[in-house]
């Protein structure tokens, strides 16, 4: 049986080996980006920043790339019931970025993230607003995630 198991695992690997198969992310995948402080310093683009900031390394050996980024916020009613009481609200968070060269003015890439969630309304207006700061955060952690993924993507076809 574990003869078994060791030819299928030779084969898993030749299968992955061959198929082009190489992890996103490795130890130099988000090195080299400088991200600059956003001018509009909201709460939402210095939650986008300071996420961006911790995962993000500047290389002393290689080229650095300059992200700048926007933020942009949406919120929209969409559960209302006949008496225009409002059920449930739709909360949209897009960032657009651009990457530049350290030295270099010229844009080589730009990119947006846009993420939306919903929560429900009810009658408590603390709980309310638990909601939607709760449902800001989830938005803006999987916006940062999205954009260290584009960043990744990026910096392995820039190397191709």
């Amino acid at each position: 049986m574990s003869y078994r198991k060791f030819t299928l695992l030779i084969l898993l690997v030749i299968f992955l080996h061959a198929c082009g198969f190489k992890p996103l992310y490795n130890y130099e995948s988000l090195d080299g980006f400088i991200v600059n402080t956003p001018q509009n310093k909201t709460e939402n683009s210095m939650i986008i920043y300071e996420g961006l900031r911790r995962s993000l390394n500047v290389s002393t050996t290689k080229k650095n790339y300059i992200i700048d980024f926007y933020v942009n916020e949406q919120s929209e009613d969409i559960d209302i019931r006949e008496d225009e009481k409002v059920l449930r609200k739709n909360l949209a968070i897009s960032v657009v970025f651009t990457i530049k060269e350290k030295n270099s003015e010229k844009e080589i890439f730009s990119g947006e993230s846009l993420i939306s969630s919903a929560y429900n309304r009810v009658a408590e207006p603390y709980s309310n607003y638990i909601s939607e700061q709760d449902t800001r955060s989830r938005i803006l952690e999987s916006v940062v995630g999205d954009i260290k993924r584009q960043l990744a993507l990026f910096k392995s076809n820039r190397i191709n």
